[in-house]
C-alpha cells in the first residue's frame, strides 16, 4: 500500500452520550491506520469507562472532555486545527456510530493514493449502497456527510472553518459547497461502504401500496436543526449555486417521514414551526 495518505493521517470521532462499547467497536474498524486519534466527548457526564476505553485503542488517542454539547463544527474546527499545528496533511472525520467492514477502510486509503483526480479537497465514502450505485471510478459529488469524509488539511486553510453558527445539520454539506465555490473538488468512492446509522427506524404504511416499510425519522430538535439550517442555506446564504441549492433541497426531504410516521407529530410540527420562525429571525447556533 501507498502511504502517502496514512502517514499524514489523522482522524476524530466527535462523542455525544454514546453506547460506549459500541463506540469502542466501532473505533477498532479505521483507528490502526491512523497516525493521530483525537476522541472529543460532548458528553455531558464523564464517564470513567469511556477514559479506559480509549487508553485501550492505542498510544496515538488524544481524549477530551469538554462537559457540554457545542455542537458538531466547533469540535471538527479544534481538531483541523490541533491536526495542522502538529503537521498531519489530512483529517478523517467520523461519528460514534460509524463503522468500516474487515478490508473497507485500507481499501479506501489505496483508492485515494490512486485517485488520478487533480484540486481534491475532500474524499468521501458511500453510506446508503441501496440507493447510491456502486461505481469502479471515483465519482465528482456536490456533497457529503461528516462520518468517512478525508479532508486535505491544506485546503481547509483555504476553505475556511466549519460553519459553527449551523451547530449540527448540513454542516458537513455547507463546508462541501464551499469546497466546490473554491474551485476544489469533492470525490466519492461509491465502492467503499460505511456502515452509517440514519436516524431512528419505524415501521409506516405507504400510503401508495398500502405496504409496512422502515421508515427513518429523527429527535423532533433535530427536525428543527434540519428546517432551520436547511432554509438559512437555501436563502440567506450567498455563497451557494443553483445545484447547491437544488441539493439542498433534495436534501431536505428527509423530513417527509417525521411529518407522517414519528410517534410525537406534535412536537415534531412545533420544533418546525419553531425551526421557521428562528430562521426568519436570524436565530442561528444551539437551541
Amino acid at each position: 500500500m501507498n502511504d502517502l495518505i496514512q502517514n499524514k493521517l489523522a482522524g476524530v470521532v466527535i462523542l455525544y452520550s454514546p453506547d460506549y462499547r459500541k463506540t469502542f467497536d466501532n473505533i477498532l474498524t479505521y483507528s490502526s491506520r491512523l497516525s493521530k486519534l483525537y476522541i472529543l466527548d460532548n458528553s455531558e457526564i464523564f464517564s470513567n469507562e469511556w477514559e479506559f476505553l480509549a487508553k485501550k485503542i492505542g498510544d496515538h488517542v488524544e481524549y477530551i472532555f469538554y462537559g457540554e454539547n457545542e455542537g458538531i463544527a466547533k469540535r471538527l474546527n479544534i481538531a483541523a486545527e490541533k491536526a495542522s499545528k502538529e503537521g498531519y496533511g489530512y483529517l478523517l472525520t467520523m461519528d460514534q456510530d460509524s463503522s468500516f467492514d474487515d478490508g473497507y477502510f485500507d481499501k479506501y486509503l489505496n483508492e485515494i493514493n490512486d485517485c488520478k483526480i487533480d484540486k481534491v479537497g475532500q474524499y468521501g465514502v458511500n453510506f446508503m449502497p441501496k440507493f447510491t450505485a456502486i461505481q469502479t471510478e471515483p465519482q465528482i459529488v456536490l456533497s457529503l456527510i461528516t462520518s468517512g469524509s478525508i479532508i486535505d488539511l491544506s485546503v481547509f486553510k483555504i476553505i475556511g472553518v466549519y460553519n459553527e453558527s449551523l451547530f449540527i445539520d448540513f454542516v458537513d454539506a455547507e463546508y462541501s459547497y464551499r469546497v466546490n465555490s473554491k474551485g476544489y473538488k469533492v470525490v466519492m468512492f461509491s465502492n467503499i461502504i460505511l456502515n452509517h446509522q440514519i436516524g431512528e427506524r419505524v415501521m409506516g404504511r405507504s400510503f401508495k401500496n398500502l405496504k409496512i416499510t422502515p421508515r427513518i425519522i429523527h429527535s423532533p430538535i433535530r427536525v428543527y436543526y434540519i428546517i432551520r439550517n436547511g432554509l438559512y442555506l437555501i436563502f440567506k446564504f450567498k455563497t451557494l449555486t443553483k445545484k447547491d441549492r437544488l441539493d439542498l433541497f433534495f436534501n431536505l426531504k428527509i423530513l417527509k417521514n417525521n411529518y407522517l410516521y414519528h410517534p410525537n407529530l406534535t412536537k415534531v410540527y412545533f420544533y418546525t414551526l419553531v425551526g421557521i420562525f428562528d430562521f426568519l429571525r436570524n436565530k442561528m447556533g444551539k437551541k
